[in-house]
């Protein structure tokens, strides 16, 4: 069983190894537009979903925070209250001392 060879190609006249070229560049032209638009697509979509997560974030963020200034908030007023109810009680004491 003989083997298989290559054939010989025939040699390219010089239009068609210009079409043959041309061929070349369109198709690589094609896939540079179409990588381009899968990266543009990609970082698109990376976008959005960073400002998904950044708006969730700040969301949490937020509301921590808030949690945060009331729990401050909560001390200061206890200490105030503590602070004016002590007056009052020795106000009341030095009131009822001229009352006797």
């Amino acid at each position: 069983m003989p083997k298989k060879g290559k054939k010989a190609k025939a040699p390219l006249t010089d239009e068609e190894q210009l079409l043959l070229f041309q061929q070349k560049l369109l198709v690589e032209e094609e896939m540079a537009k179409k990588k381009e638009r899968l990266l543009s697509q990609f970082l698109k979509d990376k976008l959005a979903k960073e400002e998904h997560n950044s708006a969730v974030n700040l969301n949490k963020i937020t509301t921590q925070w808030r949690t945060v200034l009331r729990e401050v908030k909560t001390r200061e007023l206890h200490k105030d209250i503590e602070i004016l109810s002590q007056t009052f009680e020795r106000v009341v004491d030095c009131k009822d001392s001229v009352i006797k």
